[in-house]
């Protein structure tokens, strides 16, 4: 099969010459299901930067269950009967085919993707508006950034890549707003523990001290415990999860090297490659090569 042309990111131009009139800014993909037999793929994704007096609503995409994160700007949703403020941290869940005014008098900014004409049933099996105030979020943020710059890079299998990443997003979405509950995991809750606070502290340098002191025991009896269950002691665990993290962001992201390191915690580039030869086998640059 034929590959297609790589997307471009869409930043400029026109839509019957109103893009310019509307935004500031804005940067977006669109994808198709390509080959694949999917129930569902994400059908557009992107980020505005509005100019006062924005409104958008079920007339753009009307086929499309919305998802928006809003940024910034205080704006008016109504929906039916009912109408609410936005606020920057909000997630608006809008299933396709639902009428609704999503506006603002001042400048507005926000992330949005559309499912084509598909409602997921883990968020209920009735499709209904859902308003969420999750605050800024950094990791909601950048799973919205990774839908839309997957649709824009375009790689083999992007449209399941996608997929997934929308998952991850629920999958945030439920930590976030669902009642704190102690899942059964096959580690005891000192390793539990511990691998959720490297995972959640992957950027920050590895501090075997403040690790330990997190799960309540001391630093010995952390090590022997993580490599006894995990086979491997808790900085190697902390520096393979900022190399996964890095090989992701090479993949989906395009980033340079520099800014990979930069982004998993590591100021020394030097440093990083060798960590993640030392966790790969291979360079970052090598790494690189072997993805084109």
């Amino acid at each position: 099969m034929a590959r297609k042309t790589v997307r471009r990111p869409k930043s400029g131009g026109t839509q019957n010459g109103m893009i310019p009139q509307r935004y500031d800014y804005w940067r977006f993909g669109t994808g198709t299901p390509e080959h694949y037999p999917l129930d569902f793929y994400v059908e557009g994704a992107g980020e505005y930067h509005c100019k006062p007096n924005y409104v958008t609503g079920i007339f753009d995409r009307p086929n499309a269950t919305h998802f928006y994160y809003h940024l910034q700007g205080n704006a008016e949703f109504e929906y039916g009967l009912n109408r609410t403020t936005v606020n920057p941290g909000d997630l608006l869940i809008i299933p396709h085919g639902h009428p609704y005014y999503y506006r603002g008098s001042q400048q507005l900014r926000f992330h949005w993707f559309g499912l084509n004409n598909h409602w997921p049933a883990v968020l209920g099996e009735t499709p209904a508006i859902r308003v969420y105030q999750l605050g800024p979020d950094e990791k909601t943020e950048s799973r919205f950034v990774e839908i839309r710059e997957t649709l824009i890079l375009g790689k083999p299998g992007y449209p399941l890549r996608a997929i997934g990443m929308f998952y991850e997003l629920l999958a945030r979405l439920f930590d976030l707003t669902s009642p704190v509950q102690l899942p059964h995991s096959d580690y005891p809750d000192t390793v539990r523990n511990a691998i959720i606070y490297l995972r959640e502290n992957y950027t920050q340098a590895f501090s075997a001290t403040k690790t330990a002191a997190w799960v309540g025991v001391s630093q010995s009896h952390l090590r022997a415990l993580f490599e006894k269950w995990v086979g491997e002691s808790p900085q190697q665990f902390h520096s393979r999860c900022r190399i996964e993290e890095a090989k992701r962001l090479l993949d989906e992201q395009r980033l340079s090297i520099t800014q990979t390191a930069h982004q998993v915690g590591y100021h020394d580039v030097r440093y990083f490659s060798r960590v993640f030869k030392q966790n790969t086998g291979m360079t970052p640059s090598q790494y690189i090569a072997l993805g084109n």
